[in-house]
């Protein structure tokens, strides 16, 4: 088993990819309003990912030192 930080990350990709999949196929967005939910779906995952982007950096670099 990989470690959970790294499981959450190749998670939270995937999940990106799906929902990308999603709306650039069109299969259920059936509404804007759905359509907006999914963005700001995706939009949010993408905000995780670069904080746990940043903590892992500082910590490399913490550790550098």
């Amino acid at each position: 088993m990989r470690d959970p930080i790294s499981e959450l990350i190749a998670r939270i990709g995937s999940t990106k990819e799906s929902i990308a999949e999603t709306v650039s196929a069109g299969h259920g967005v059936d509404s804007f309003e759905k359509y907006q939910r999914l963005v700001g779906r995706n939009e949010g995952l993408q905000v995780a990912l670069d904080l746990l982007n940043d903590i892992l950096t500082e910590s490399e670099e913490q550790d550098a030192e």
